[in-house]
């Protein structure tokens, strides 16, 4: 490969579900990386939410297309054409979808089989697969012949602290509603011990149910911080000393990253980190941090620190020096700009690598767009807003009205796009009519037309509902749902041969989702013809 060749010019779309765009998820694994990618010659970047007015747009002329945690069907039929043109779309799982917890507000979704399967779909047909941490790549490695691990980095470096005496010691925490259970474990032998010390108090960064685990601290010894952006946390760790890492011993927490040891490595705080997976192969116990198992553990470390000020330094100054010198978002970029160069290459996509000046530019003077360099965030506008509160009034508030008057606005914004009438079909009074211009809107909408042939089923007219499973099989025939589909309407009708055919197709499609690790064998690529649904009719 000569140097001209190895570094040309690609734009870069990151898409993926709605989500806080000021907290540290979408930071770490989508902010961070794109800014710093963007500063690399010839990078453009351009992040944007699944639900945004010109996702199809953008996502088909991008070069490299990366779907982080994408659970919905209509990517399928664009991947496919994505291929046929040599460009490159990466699938990441960035924490494990199977073992969702409960408080999480996609727990019943990922517990959804089909919804599953579909996840591990994606992953598979995408041409590579990327993790967040080597314990993703062992369950879900599998899914795909190329997997590589990006883990989270740091690109916020504070000054360097001065340690001086204090009139006390600083315990603290930040973290969201999520961790509840996690900072349950340690709560009460915690403000046990911090009773105790005349010097010691704990300062938390979290949300009222969390704050309310130390109610019983008197207020000299416990203080509040509002949570907030990721900006306000790296500011609220300048105020304590010795931060701890409390992780209760689940599949799901077993996933996550690093980045809280990192965050307080980089900012000069002592880390104290519960002995799991995620900070096994970072803290260098009695070097860099400290591991506990029991809350006991976890007080006895903190009584060996705060009687040791040097000690304490001494921990907090190694773990700063292995945050700069190893894991710094700027010193990665570079391998992840490569790996997708590597990507184009091997698809043949760098016939296709061009600046596409013009529709970069486009994308920058879009509504919500906030541009640093090359790199665009395309913020949530009038139009997506409106999506969202309508499916919180639908969902949440059960308010059928306002959801459909929420829709409807956002139809009349963008006349052109399918996902508001997607959205109001469930509550429509005529549902079919509904999918039917959803339809009409974006042919290639996997979901519409399987939600259509779901509403003709319950109308009881069998012939178009498997019509239209027979269309969504023509769009991807690698999908299992149309197939299942069809088999569970013909068995109702009394047709128990041909519904255990498509049953069995559809059972061969089904793809499964967590692997013990060493079974990392790819699946196999699988090919079916729709023309047998078509022939039910």
């Amino acid at each position: 490969m000569t140097q001209n060749n190895s570094q040309f010019p690609f734009v870069l779309c990151q898409i993926e579900p709605p989500q806080n765009m000021h907290g540290g998820d979408y930071y770490y694994r989508t902010q961070s990386p794109g800014v710093n990618m963007a500063r690399e010659k010839g990078v453009f970047v351009i992040n944007l939410t699944s639900e945004h007015r010109r996702k199809w747009n953008i996502a088909a002329q991008a070069n490299v297309l990366v779907l982080k945690n994408i659970c919905d069907p209509d990517f399928l039929p664009l991947i496919k054409k994505r291929k046929e043109q040599g460009k490159v779309t990466v699938y990441e799982i960035a924490y494990d979808l199977s073992s969702v917890e409960p408080w999480n507000p996609v727990h019943f979704f990922y517990k959804d089989k089909e919804n599953q399967s579909l996840a591990w779909r994606l992953a598979g047909y995408c041409d590579a697969l990327q993790v967040t941490c080597p314990r993703l790549k062992e369950l879900y490695g599998h899914l795909n012949s190329t997997c590589r691990v990006f883990p989270n980095q740091i690109s916020h470096v504070p000054p360097e602290r001065i340690h001086r005496k204090r009139d006390g010691l600083v315990i603290g925490w930040g973290g969201s509603h999520g961790h509840l259970q996690d900072i349950a474990e340690v709560a009460g032998p915690l403000a046990d011990w911090i009773m105790r010390q005349p010097d010691v108090s704990l300062s938390l960064m979290a949300p009222e149910p969390i704050w309310s685990l130390f109610k019983g601290l008197p207020k000299e010894k416990r203080r509040l911080f509002q949570t907030g952006s990721i900006e306000s946390y790296h500011e609220f760790l300048r105020h304590i000393d010795i931060g701890i890492g409390p992780l209760k011993d689940t599949p799901f927490n077993r996933s996550r990253s690093d980045v809280k040891f990192l965050e307080y490595a980089v900012s000069g705080v002592v880390p104290v980190m519960r002995r799991l997976e995620p900070y096994m192969d970072t803290v260098i116990h009695g070097e860099t941090g400290f591991f506990y198992g029991q809350p006991q553990e976890l007080t006895d470390t903190l009584t060996l620190l705060s009687a040791d000020p040097i000690l304490m330094q001494g921990i907090a100054t190694s773990a700063r020096r292995y945050v700069l010198e190893n894991r710094l978002e700027a010193a990665h970029s570079q391998d992840r700009i490569q790996f997708y160069r590597d990507l184009l290459l091997k698809t043949n996509g760098v016939n296709d690598c061009h600046h596409l000046s013009e529709q970069v530019n486009g994308w920058a003077a879009m509504d919500g767009a906030i541009v640093t360099g090359r790199h665009i965030r395309l913020e949530p506008t009038k139009f997506e807003r409106l999506l969202q509160d309508g499916l919180v009034a639908m969902q949440v508030m059960k308010d059928r009205e306002t959801a459909l008057r929420l829709f409807r606005r956002a139809s009349a914004i963008e006349p052109g796009n399918y996902l508001p009438y997607l959205y109001l079909a469930p509550i429509a009074l005529d549902s079919s009519e509904t999918l039917m211009k959803a339809v009409e809107l974006n042919p290639s909408s996997l979901k519409a037309r399987i939600m259509l042939g779901d509403a003709f089923a319950q109308r009881g007219n069998t012939l178009e509902a498997l019509r239209c499973f027979s269309n969504a099989a023509d769009v991807f025939s690698d999908y299992e749902i149309p197939y299942s589909r069809a088999a569970s309407l013909l068995e109702r009708v009394g047709q128990g041969d041909q519904a255990g055919v498509f049953s069995e197709k559809a059972a061969s499609l089904f793809v499964h989702g967590p692997c013990p690790a060493g079974m990392v064998t790819a699946l196999p690529q699988r090919h079916y013809s729709s023309g047998a649904l078509s022939e039910s009719h």
